[in-house]
């Protein structure tokens, strides 16, 4: 006979041990899950950050974003078509231990980021690394006693051979070729100084960006391209490192061009590598022979004039009247004001227009202070149609604004213009639109002293520059130049802000972590 054995209920001490020991495995499988995810959710955010790298400006004015102007040339094709790219030595001593030299290291990451391997950074600490500096010193022919940046954008050469006749290669035109695409930056002009009568010369600026998309840009191009003022018939006054003159050198410095003084009156032609002329403020008419000598400049192509009007004169010189009314732009003998309350005022409110020489300017807002006058325009006229020759407003002001002639007769009505572009030739066609001779055309001359000038103007002057000259896929907004600002607290301010950041905020952070370990151990 079978016998059976009836098993009965468990004990439950283990029925309780099972499910404890169900339990644990279940939280082991979840935990070995979590850092599974976050091993993954690790690496994938490393992966991420390295080869998409984003950064936020913060700032109210994005004072520490790269400006337009900066980030078309690093995108430009002067970079993007190149063999090798630009190499930047920066040559800086204690890297970690000053903090100025951590704000240009971290500008020229971005610089090196946005070029998309356009553009290598090296960094040399010429006092620790004696041997590198030495080879910087005769690579470039320069000794490095002071801080310095280098931007070599030389092209590559090769290694100079004897000719087939067996003559010797000219080395000395290979090393100046080489040379023409090296600058050099001093570390100390990249600040901004201010004279403090209490504490004598400080600080108060940073224009590392202005000064490092300069050397790149000549870098890049080589030799400067010439520009003749004509120095016998403009009246620029004033002296001095900001002075209009002064100003206007600098501007065009920056954009690789040099602004050549020449007196028009001794010259049978403008020399042939003539880039443009600029002609500010004349006082004095060109006579027959001078303007014989200016219409022949102004025939050739990619011709390139600047003009800048003095509006405190009666009647502009007659010759050069002429000539531009020739060419749609009548300058008026007009003063230009608005009204403040019952005073009268000659701060005008300008917008710029949508004119392809004015770049990112356009539709942007302005003030233009001093005297200023207008330019009458014949857009569209059908005789200036004809002969290829398009003039456009550049510059226009506000309804508020009143021209009042200065012979005292009646206010003459608007639209009114500041500025103008001239151009002459047929731009439609991409086989004669390189061709074509360009001209500004502006009644105002207070915007060039430093009282009267706004960053607007600089980025006008810019960007008109380099419409003149054929370059306008360079225009954009100017970079920004940071400023240093000084917080006045009282002692007691002191205080309480080191109260804060010593006690408050860690105590803060150490309550939380209190409440947070208390919760999780109930």
């Amino acid at each position: 006979m079978a016998k059976t054995s009836q098993e009965g209920p468990e004990p439950e001490g283990e029925v309780v041990a099972k499910a404890t020991t169900a339990r644990q495995g279940s939280t082991g499988g979840t935990i070995l899950l979590h850092l599974i995810c976050s091993v993954v959710l690790f690496l994938g955010i490393n992966y991420l950050a390295a080869s998409h790298r984003k950064t936020w400006d913060l700032s109210q004015n994005d004072e520490f974003t790269l400006s337009a102007q900066t980030r078309k040339l690093l995108s430009s094709k002067m970079l993007a078509t190149r063999d090798k790219p630009v190499r930047i030595v920066a040559a800086i001593r204690n890297l970690d231990r000053i903090t100025y030299h951590s704000r240009i290291r971290a500008i020229l990451k971005e610089y090196e980021l946005l070029a998309d391997g356009g553009i290598i950074v090296d960094f040399v600490d010429y006092i620790r690394d004696s041997d590198t500096a030495l080879k910087i010193s005769d690579q470039y022919g320069i000794t490095l006693t002071e801080d310095i940046l280098i931007v070599d954008a030389a092209p590559s050469v090769p290694e100079p051979a004897p000719g087939i006749d067996g003559s010797e290669p000219d080395l000395p035109k290979i090393a100046e070729l080489r040379q023409s695409h090296v600058r050099f930056i001093a570390v100390k002009d990249m600040r901004l100084y201010t004279d403090d009568q209490r504490i004598g010369r400080r600080p108060s600026g940073y224009q590392e960006e202005d000064q490092l998309t300069s050397a790149i840009r000549r870098a890049l191009e080589g030799n400067p391209r010439r520009f003749y003022f004509l120095s016998d018939k403009s009246q620029i006054g004033g002296s001095g490192e900001d002075a209009p003159w002064d100003f206007l050198r600098r501007t065009f410095e920056k954009l690789n061009i040099n602004l050549i003084p020449i007196r028009v009156s001794g010259l049978q032609k403008i020399p042939e590598d003539a880039a443009g002329i600029a002609l500010v403020a004349p006082r004095f008419d060109l006579n027959t022979r001078e303007m014989a000598v200016f219409r022949e400049y102004w025939e050739r192509p990619r011709a390139a004039a600047l003009i800048i009007l003095d509006p405190n004169l009666k009647q502009q010189p007659s010759n050069l009247r002429a000539f531009l009314r020739e060419h749609g732009v009548t300058p008026r003998a007009v003063r230009l004001s608005t009204s403040r309350g019952n005073e009268e005022v000659f701060d005008i409110p300008t917008t710029f227009t949508n004119a392809p020489a004015l770049g990112d300017l356009r539709n942007a807002s302005t003030l233009f202070e001093g005297a200023s006058s207008s330019l009458e325009l014949r857009e569209n006229a059908e005789d200036l149609e004809l002969r290829q020759i398009v003039p456009l407003a550049l510059i226009e002001t506000g309804n508020s604004v009143r021209a009042q002639p200065l012979d005292g007769s009646a206010p003459v009505p608007g639209p009114h213009y500041l500025a103008s572009s001239v151009s002459r030739g047929n731009e439609r066609n991409d086989n004669t639109a390189g061709e074509t001779s360009r001209m500004i055309v502006v009644s105002n001359t207070d915007f060039l002293k430093p009282r009267s000038r706004h960053k607007e103007h600089i980025d006008f002057l810019r960007n008109t520059s380099n419409w003149l000259i054929g370059r306008e896929e360079l225009s954009g907004i100017g970079p920004k130049q940071v400023r240093y600002y000084k917080l006045l607290l009282t002692p007691e301010k002191v205080s309480f802000v080191n109260q804060l950041n010593l006690i408050f905020v860690p105590g803060l952070f150490l309550l939380v972590s209190l409440l947070v370990w208390n919760a999780r151990r109930a």
